[in-house]
């Protein structure tokens, strides 16, 4: 009987402690929430004006194959990716891409061999992988909030994103629920969404943010954390309209939206997009070879016209449609073409503006974290008492006698 209640008492022991060990942790992530921000949930305005702006105007039938998401070893391998840069960038140039970035966690990676890399990196440490690519960055913004994320949390971290310079996208926002629909409608601040991506495609909350007027442009990209894992790399990329492989115009068409996205599991490209051309409210699409299907979408993702096995097609834009974008299938190859949208004619508005400061919930968000932490601390203080450590065998004195 003693010796099952050694057994017990060992075991009561060890739940404590692992229990005080994650009450730790949990306080010190409770810490990054003492500087929350509470923004006012203001909606974006849909897209609207007597103009369209065709992001494919200066499109060049001669483009440039990329990939901005992938991961090689970082950290002292601690994250997750398998080979070395150079592997990756191998691996991808042999197959054809002209543009090759890698994007580890917290870490701007370089090539050293081109002077026109693009450094991207991926930011976010949190449960629901509320994540964003940085693209072109000169300096890492640290996480935060890595327990619980919502509309209030990434709007404070899309700001400071801002902040620091680059090009932002929402890096596979409808994984893991990291995004929500409905905070499409408020959310400002980013560039892209990365719409196709090896562990989810996020259609639904492109065309919620479009239908909301933000001007958010397609990306397309692996996600890729090992090359040597059949059907890890290849599967989705990114079509940049220009032919001229300089940084400086690459960033430049990115910024426009003179680029598209294709999914083609079989890893073959099977098509390519001619011209866009928008006239007289009709929107011509003409591609290189016959597709299958040809999808009009406008708000809400609704599809408004197809027109199948033609190498063109033709959609007159309604009034009623704030923005219009075209999905073309031709075997197993999917291409997403970015919208043509309604503006004044002068500026396309990018609801870029930084949400607003309640000042008064922001106070009263901050005072309750500050509470749940000491709460924590008192917890964690009051099971220290409870059952010292110092009776653990780890810490005892003579444990090593």
């Amino acid at each position: 009987m003693a010796s099952r209640g050694k057994i017990i008492s060992g075991l009561r022991k060890i739940i404590v402690w692992y229990f005080s060990f994650m009450l730790v942790l949990l306080f010190i992530f409770s810490l990054q929430y003492w500087k929350i921000e509470v923004f006012y949930k203001e909606k974006n305005t849909p897209f609207s004006g007597g103009y369209l702006y065709n992001p494919y105007k200066d499109y060049s039938k001669k483009t440039l194959k990329a990939n901005f998401h992938a991961h090689s070893k970082a950290w002292l391998n601690l994250t997750n990716g398998a080979q070395a840069p150079d592997e990756i960038y191998r691996h991808y140039k042999n197959a054809g891409y002209d543009i090759i970035s890698l994007s580890n966690y917290m870490k701007i990676s370089r090539d050293m061999t081109s002077p026109d890399y693009i450094p991207v990196y991926e930011k976010g440490i949190n449960i629901r992988k509320s994540h964003q690519l940085v693209i072109d960055s000169k300096k890492v913004t640290l996480p935060e909030f890595s327990l619980f994320q919502n509309y209030h949390t990434q709007q404070q971290v899309l700001n400071k994103l801002r902040l620091n310079g680059g090009l932002i996208a929402l890096a596979h926002p409808d994984l893991m629920k990291g995004y929500k629909e409905e905070d499409m409608k408020y959310l400002k601040g980013y560039d892209f969404i990365e719409v196709l991506n090896n562990y989810k495609t996020s259609l639904n909350i492109w065309d919620a943010a479009l239908s909301s007027g933000n001007p958010a442009w397609i990306l397309a990209d692996d996600d890729c954390h090992d090359i040597n894992r059949p059907g890890c790399s290849f599967n989705n990329w990114t079509r940049i309209g220009t032919s001229v492989q300089a940084k400086g115009e690459i960033l430049n068409a990115l910024e426009r939206g003179c680029h598209y996205g294709v999914r083609n599991p079989d890893h073959n490209e099977t098509n390519f997009l001619d011209s866009c051309v928008v006239k007289n409210n009709d929107l011509r699409v003409y591609f290189r070879e016959k597709t299958d299907r040809i999808a009009f979408i406008s708000d809400n993702g609704a599809v408004r016209k197809e027109v199948f096995n033609e190498t063109f097609a033709i959609y007159k834009i309604e009034q009623t449609d704030s923005y219009v974008r075209v999905e073309a299938k031709t075997g197993d190859e999917l291409i997403y073409l970015n919208p043509i949208i309604r503006y004044n004619g002068y500026q396309l508005t990018r609801n870029n503006d930084y949400a607003m400061v309640n000042s008064n919930l922001t106070i009263l968000f901050r005072f309750l974290a500050l509470i749940l932490s000491f709460s924590i601390l008192l917890l964690i203080l009051i099971l220290n008492k409870k059952y010292p450590s110092i009776n653990h065998p780890v810490f005892r004195k003579d444990a090593c006698q």
